[in-house]
């Protein structure tokens, strides 16, 4: 069987890193979902893909063992950053994973997953593609905030997006000193089980404050209590919606403190990527980097040389945006 990377148990990889099912038809629609949301023309796309989604979670997957079949049409899903083991609970609906890193062998956290026995229903809502599966853009995030968790220490960081898991907020709260994290999703179900996360973790946390909170960027007026509190915010592959990517941006400017800096991870995904900077340069100073990381670099080029059927740069590998709040004078000369 294809290692998945994020060394999930095989009867369970199908529900966290990538939805497969019982037919090559029906693993190219899922596909779609867990890799496609390079699909640029928002609203009826985003719905017909969340359908899609829905039709794949109503039905029983096989065990991945012994498959052969979706080997062969299996599609790129991690970069073999983090692994994971199972941890045994006796719920039916969420599976717990740790999380761990070679690199920092010290490193675990618990993570608690959707499985197949959710309800449908609960995905359906704000932006909550996270709910299903850990995205390679939230992977890279959470190996880049553990790499340089040094850029944390003593300060106010929140995650944005950050779906079911808010993995890379996690992470910056047990690893880096930092003074407070705030974790978000513009989903309740997803808060709810960030909730649940936090809880488990909290002896890891020392002395960062972790706090969890719903916030949907297009209602400003329930989070301007957060405007200017924040030192640093983290974010992975939320540029993709065309009618959220404003609201985006004034978010990050809303929370963020004059000089403060956003970490933003997000493949190219035709031109939402730049769609996206092109909005911020009104408020931030924007760097795009491509090269950001040798070990995450070396995996990239290795895997283009699998062609695009497997590896798709442009929608598969996460480039690294870092804006730079403007200061009042800045502003002006903009």
């Amino acid at each position: 069987m294809e290692k998945a990377g994020i060394d999930i148990p095989c009867s369970t990889k199908n529900d966290i890193l990538s939805t497969k099912s019982t037919s090559a038809e029906e693993q190219k629609k899922q596909s779609s979902i867990c890799e496609g949301r390079e699909n640029t023309k928002c609203n009826s796309n985003a719905k017909k893909r969340w359908q899609i989604l829905k039709q794949a979670l109503l039905q029983r997957q096989k065990s991945a063992v012994g498959s052969g079949d979706t080997v062969s049409v299996r599609r790129f899903s991690t970069f073999e950053l983090l692994s994971t083991k199972l941890i045994s609970t006796n719920e039916k609906e969420h599976l717990w994973l740790q999380y761990n890193c070679s690199v920092f062998p010290e490193f675990n956290v618990d993570i608690r997953h959707l499985t197949q026995q959710v309800k449908v229903d609960d995905l359906i809502g704000f932006n909550n593609t996270g709910n299903v599966c850990v995205w390679p853009s939230e992977e890279v995030l959470s190996y880049y905030c553990l790499k340089n968790k040094h850029l944390f220490r003593n300060q106010n960081v929140c995650e944005l997006g950050g779906g079911m898991t808010c993995l890379a907020g996690v992470i910056v709260a047990v690893c880096s000193d930092a003074s407070h994290v705030l974790l978000t999703d513009g989903n309740e179900n997803s808060v709810t089980n960030v909730s649940t996360i936090i809880e488990r973790n909290k002896t890891l946390f020392g002395k960062t404050e972790v706090t969890g909170r719903e916030l949907k960027w297009n209602e400003r007026e329930k989070f301007d209590d957060l405007s200017g509190q924040y030192d640093h915010i983290i974010c992975a592959d939320c540029l993709f919606f065309d009618q959220y990517r404003q609201d985006l941006v004034d978010t990050i400017d809303c929370l963020l403190k004059p000089g403060g800096t956003a970490s933003i991870f997000a493949p190219h995904r035709g031109t939402t990527l730049q769609a996206f900077c092109d909005l911020a340069k009104v408020k931030f100073n924007v760097d795009v980097q491509l090269n950001y990381d040798a070990t995450l670099w070396q995996k990239h080029q290795q895997m283009l040389t699998k062609g695009k059927e497997i590896y798709d740069e442009n929608i598969h590998y996460p480039v690294f945006i870092k804006l730079t709040k403007m200061d009042a004078k800045e502003l002006s000369i903009n």
